[in-house]
């Protein structure tokens, strides 16, 4: 059993952590200017137990330094991702409190951490200790997605290429993503797996296994096996389960639904599970996506499942739904993975699958990360000495948690639990190796003019017919993007 359970772990490991083992440099797999790495087949793990890696870090002597983590903090998601203020009783919050006692051990160093307080909040404080030159903060763990851009148009954060101690090449670095921010050699932040928020926060569907049993569903599972877990397949899926239960003729809570979804952010997820970007960047200009047949078929298709026919549940922005899982009247519903644990205790077993694709030909099932998943960034102003420190803090971090942590998290997941049914264990590595991040969606901003958003805000007033809506805001995207592609430019010719 021990063994069937490493093996499972290491299968997660090298899906979820997406690592290529390289630097992130033009020879990895996608130019880093594209912004489009796509996901590429994993060569199948041996079954052996994984075995721990060392962080080659020498016992530096920290003199008692502190670092000063400056974290994002709102009622959604917050610091505990990545530390611990005592010891609870709780797996992966005693594991953080002791792996942090062993590091400040061996490096004679502490952690202080310092939040802030509600959405993007850090950020302000991150820029006013950079534009006063307090030099507060050592380490920011950030959503860059909260200030559409303005991390890279302001020039607040350190280039993480030049950062001393961090060894890319090494497992826990998370290769494609860090290759995805880093353009004409600037790097403003960077993934691994010190954030547990990089496995929390991928989109996926759940389904009622008790409800796909009394009305005989079709093998969710064998159709995504099969790869013929399409838009045509889900549609047909849902479309039993939508039922007006109490004959009043009328769609509502009280009754059956096929589908339940944020109709904003698991929305959008949609227009990356048929392969599409927002925005790449690509031999220094900003090329718009969600613009092609593809993604228009997809909107007259999402209309008709979203507003079209009863079919779909609105779950509200930022809230759990309002029919319980356990009344067995959602068959499917969109949820982040970080929402497992929400359904731990319910009675009726669910499934996990990924979203569907477009159609059998599109090579591989896709999901996005959410802005929650967070970044690893240094203030730009720090000095010289700080960054080699937080370099080697970052890196022993890191490793710490590749060996102990990830595991860990990952069979939080996989245990029966939150994942009820070994089927669910094989989707998480498909949903995992399917995970997209969006340069477009990092830099976006909330708003009707935004493409990445356009799922959102304009999907039901136009019916489902986005073509002219996206040919209207297309000149305020490419200014938007540009802008932010100059940052990069004068933050890469600096010296560093």
């Amino acid at each position: 059993m021990k063994r069937a359970l490493c093996f499972c772990l290491a299968v997660l490991i090298v899906l979820f952590c997406s690592c290529s083992a390289k630097t992130p440099t033009e020879e990895d797999g996608a130019s880093l200017s594209s912004g489009n790495p796509s996901p590429s087949p994993e060569p199948a793990p041996e079954e052996t137990e994984p075995a721990r890696l060392d962080d080659g870090l020498p016992d530096t002597d920290l003199d008692g330094w502190a670092m000063r983590i400056l974290s994002h903090h709102d009622p959604l998601s917050d610091e505990s991702t990545i530390y611990a203020y005592e010891l609870t009783g709780e797996t992966v919050n005693d594991l953080i409190y002791n792996r942090d006692l062993a590091l400040k051990k061996r490096f004679n160093c502490d952690f202080a951490l310092i939040h802030g307080d509600g959405w993007g909040t850090d950020q302000t404080m991150l820029e006013a200790s950079v534009r006063a030159g307090s030099r507060d903060y050592d380490m920011s763990f950030l959503l860059p997605f909260a200030t559409s851009g303005a991390l890279i148009t302001k020039g607040l954060l350190y280039n993480m290429l030049a950062v001393q101690n961090i060894d890319y090449e090494k497992p826990w670095w998370h290769t494609n993503v860090n290759a995805l921010y880093t353009i004409g050699n600037y790097l403003p932040f960077v993934s691994s797996d010190y954030l547990i928020s990089s496995y929390q926060y991928a989109n996926a569907l759940i389904f009622n296994k008790k409800m796909a049993d009394d009305r005989n569903a079709p093998d969710i599972y064998g159709l995504v096996r099969d790869g013929a877990w399409t838009l045509d397949a889900f549609e047909n899926v849902i479309s039993a389960y939508s039922l007006d239960l109490n004959g009043d003729g009328q769609f509502t809570e009280e009754d059956s639904w096929g589908f339940a979804s944020n109709f904003g952010y698991h929305a959008i997820t949609w227009g990356y599970a048929i392969g599409e970007l927002g925005v790449q960047f690509i031999d220094g200009e900003a090329v718009l996506g969600f613009n092609d047949e593809r993604f228009y078929n997809l909107a007259e298709w999402l209309y008709g499942i979203l507003y079209g026919g009863n079919l779909t549940f609105e779950i509200g922005w930022d809230k759990d739904c309002d029919i319980s899982w356990d009344t067995d009247r959602v068959f499917m519903q969109a949820i982040w993975l970080a929402d497992l644990v929400k359904f731990r205790d319910c009675e009726s077993p669910y499934g996990i699958v990924p979203y569907p694709k477009y159609d059998e030909q599109q090579e591989g099932y896709y999901t996005y990360m959410d802005a929650r998943s967070g970044n690893m960034a240094i203030p730009i102003d720090a000095e010289r000495e700080t960054v080699s420190r937080v370099g080697l803090m970052m890196e022993a971090l890191s490793c710490a948690n590749y060996n102990d942590i990830v595991p860990e998290y990952l069979n939080s997941i996989m245990n029966y639990k939150y994942a009820r049914d070994p089927e669910s264990v094989e989707m998480l590595r498909t949903i995992a190796a399917g995970r997209r991040w969006d340069i477009g969606y990092t830099f976006s901003s909330v708003e009707q003019s935004n493409i990445v958003w356009i799922l959102d805000f304009h999907l039901k007033e136009t019916g489902g017919n986005l073509a002219s809506k996206v040919a209207s805001i297309e000149k305020v995207n490419r200014k938007l993007y540009q802008k932010i592609l100059d940052g990069y430019a004068d933050l890469a010719g600096r010296e560093w």
